[in-house]
């Protein structure tokens, strides 16, 4: 693995886990306001809405929404990275496209592996 892989996959994976992050804050906020009538209604404790309700909330709701995070990280770094022109150097050293895209599909196999998981 050369060193513009492991450029690349980190930019992706770091990228990827601040759009996770970005998704888990609004899906959050836009549940605690939907619900924060039942919870005061029935004097839920914080620590059993905090530990118990959205501990399967949060991890159930990013695996169906994966995919989506997925996509929308691979289209925030590869136009970041074209913007900065970085990839027209990649492809001025010699590699080839399908070169370009082994990190790409390094990094989505593991996605992948740990949201199977």
């Amino acid at each position: 693995m050369s060193l513009i892989d492991r450029y690349i996959i980190k930019k992706y994976l770091s990228t990827f886990l601040f759009t996770m992050a970005i998704f888990t804050v609004v899906m959050v906020v836009f549940d605690v306001s939907e619900r924060l009538d039942d919870f005061l209604k029935y004097h839920a404790p914080l620590d059993k809405i905090i530990f118990e309700y959205y501990a399967g909330f949060i991890p159930f709701y990013l695996n169906f929404l994966c995919p989506l995070i997925n996509f929308i990280a691979v289209i925030f770094f590869t136009s970041k990275m074209a913007d900065q022109t970085e990839i027209v150097p990649i492809l001025s050293a010699g590699y080839s496209f399908n070169r370009l895209l082994r990190p790409y599909m390094m990094a989505a196999t593991l996605i992948f592996a740990i949201s199977l998981v």
